[in-house]
């Protein structure tokens, strides 16, 4: 029987686009391995091609993380495919594919690990599709019965409405960015939609702030802490989860 990942002692281990510091991030081989790592969440990006496919990548365009160029949104999800998602990262990875989140919640779904969906700006833009992409998400997570194990986050704050308004049960966690939203905000906003988390950067926080945030009743997830010094950083914060590109050295770090 699946546990609740949200029941899970924290701070949660969160991988960050999967195992991304040692794998190509947000391919099958990353969420397998922070499976593997027992991490007990995975991040992920999402983002809608031309055709509608909600496509499993964080930014807007395949240059960074593939061997294609191009916008996304503007790509059929048949050429997103045919993009060589690994060899940036290494030679070992030739042949990694882009995959979509049906791929990867397919793969998920019946793991004891829980899965943060980040909706990214590109999916959430006018772009010609017939079904909104919170609608989608809402869809599969209710006929799935995966309400228990998934949490939705975004920076754009509409898009988390969005989701409210479609269902009660989802849980969302509102994203601030460093400096284009302030943690007393997103603490409003959260009251209004009920979210059950406040993802923020870690730089310039301390435990006061955390202690604040999760007296008001949300809990405090931080981004993006890598070294072991950042680490540990984050674990004596006191907060309840840690977005990390290296869930087996943060892993380490609580045994």
């Amino acid at each position: 029987m699946n546990s609740d990942p949200f029941l899970l002692p924290k701070p949660w281990v969160i991988a960050h686009r999967g195992d991304s510091g040692e794998y190509p991030e947000n391919t099958m081989s990353s969420f397998r391995n922070a499976w593997e790592l027992k991490a007990d969440w995975i991040e992920l990006d999402i983002i809608h091609s031309s055709d509608g496919k909600i496509v499993v990548i964080h930014d807007d365009t395949l240059d960074r993380t593939t061997d294609q160029k191009g916008e996304v949104k503007l790509l059929p999800f048949n050429m997103i495919r045919k993009a060589d998602a690994g060899s940036w990262k290494h030679q070992r990875f030739k042949g990694e594919k882009v995959p979509d989140l049906w791929e990867v919640w397919d793969y998920l779904k019946s793991k004891n690990i829980g899965l943060n969906v980040e909706i990214k700006s590109g999916a959430y833009e006018e772009i010609p599709i017939e079904t909104p992409i919170e609608q989608e998400l809402i869809d599969y997570t209710k006929k799935n019965s995966l309400f228990y194990k998934t949490l939705f986050s975004s920076f754009c704050w509409d898009s988390l409405a969005r989701i409210r308004e479609l269902s009660v049960e989802a849980k969302l966690g509102i994203l601030i960015g460093e400096e284009t939203s302030s943690w007393m905000e997103a603490l409003e906003l959260g009251f209004r939609l009920n979210a059950f988390s406040l993802n923020l950067s870690a730089k310039g926080l301390d435990k006061e702030t955390v202690s604040k945030i999760q007296k008001e009743g949300f809990k405090v997830l931080v981004y993006t802490l890598n070294t072991e010094e950042e680490l540990k950083f984050g674990i004596d914060l006191g907060v309840d989860g840690i977005f990390t590109n290296y869930p087996k050295r943060m892993r380490s770090l609580l045994t």
